[in-house]
């Protein structure tokens, strides 16, 4: 499968470039520590666990615009505050959680192995660079700060920018306008099989799934599917 018609590429952020699983850890520990206190009878495991069961939810719909990015972080500390027995009024201190496992999140600045080289690479080629997020405005574009990879993309677009959520077909035609391109020269490179290569793929364009924790693409979605960041060099 050759890409040669390809001048613009789009990447996911999130497990794709910097390395969320990881830096997540660290960010929501030290928020169940500074706000834990007395608030619930239970350990670091058994709160990460719940909060990773509602946070998932929650964004799963917030990727398919069933709910607003305000009632995501409204909802994900609140109901796992609730179902660790916590009192039904506690909505400001989920507030307080999501505010400061935020602020810490982005401070972080683990990236997946070969994210840097790779992004260096793809300038050097003279490729277009460009992410591709439905993540939270300020949030990304400090993520990549922190990183120490923002110099090296182009453009950050991001769902907050046009009040659309990768799957849908908007975002991609949003992403285009910015970036000045057309569906047969972009690429879309990310870890998620449905928002970032089918999304893509039905838009037209082509993609590269990095196949981070050994799901299948969906089939037919999938130009190419790689396991390392490394292989995308040679596809490019």
């Amino acid at each position: 499968m050759d890409f040669l018609n390809i001048t613009s590429i789009f990447l996911d952020v999130d497990d794709t470039l910097w390395w969320f699983t990881e830096n997540s850890k660290v960010a929501l520990e030290q928020a169940f520590h500074d706000f834990g206190g007395d608030y619930w009878p239970c350990d670091y495991d058994t709160f990460h666990k719940v909060y990773l069961k509602h946070n998932n939810e929650l964004w799963d719909l917030y990727h398919h615009g069933l709910i607003e990015r305000d009632v995501l972080k409204a909802e994900r500390f609140r109901r796992t505050l609730t179902e660790l027995g916590c009192d039904s009024e506690c909505g400001d201190l989920a507030s307080r959680m999501d505010e400061h496992y935020l602020l810490v999140l982005a401070q972080q600045t683990k990236l997946l192995p070969g994210a840097r080289h790779l992004l260096e690479y793809l300038n050097a080629k003279g490729y277009d660079v460009n992410v591709l997020s439905n993540g939270f405005k300020g949030i990304q574009q400090q993520k990549l700060v922190s990183g120490g990879i923002d110099h090296l993309i182009h453009h950050v677009v991001l769902s907050d920018d046009c009040g659309i959520t990768k799957p849908l077909p908007g975002i991609y035609d949003y992403a285009m306008q910015v970036c000045n391109t057309t569906p047969e020269a972009s690429l879309m490179i990310g870890d998620n099989p449905e928002t970032d290569i089918q999304g893509a793929h039905q838009a037209g364009w082509r993609t590269i799934y990095f196949n981070l924790r050994g799901i299948d693409p969906i089939e037919g979605t999938a130009d190419a599917t790689v396991t390392t960041l490394e292989q995308i060099e040679d596809l490019l």
